[in-house]
């Protein structure tokens, strides 16, 4: 089965977001008992998003040294990445319906930028 969701390490960190000409959609989770729910919610998004947009899972080694690296204090915490660096940040639990209203909300706010 194809997965739309790509995991980050430190060792593919730079290719997969930094040097990524689409914007990233990071998310920082450990794995708990709803981390499950948040990738079957993860991958419908990727799906749908998969030209504009990559979609990304911290590797669970590499969670704890980004969090604070990024200042992220709870999670899980959703991130949109350009070029490695943060845009946007959605903190908590994510349905289908608020991770879609996130990615519109960026897209509006960075045609306004560029």
């Amino acid at each position: 089965m194809k997965t739309f969701v790509r995991v980050i390490s430190p060792q593919n960190f730079e290719q997969e977001v930094v040097l990524e000409k689409r914007p990233v959609l990071l998310l920082c989770m450990p794995r708990d008992e709803e981390f499950f729910k948040q990738m079957k919610v993860l991958e419908a998004v990727a799906q749908t998003h998969e030209q504009e947009l990559k979609v990304g899972l911290l590797e669970d080694d590499f969670l704890e040294s980004f969090r604070q690296d990024l200042g992220i204090r709870g999670t899980p915490t959703f991130l949109m990445l350009v070029k490695g660096k943060e845009r946007a940040r959605m903190l908590g639990l994510g349905d289908h319906e608020s991770l879609m209203d996130f990615i519109k909300q960026f897209f509006q706010q960075r045609l306004v930028f560029e």
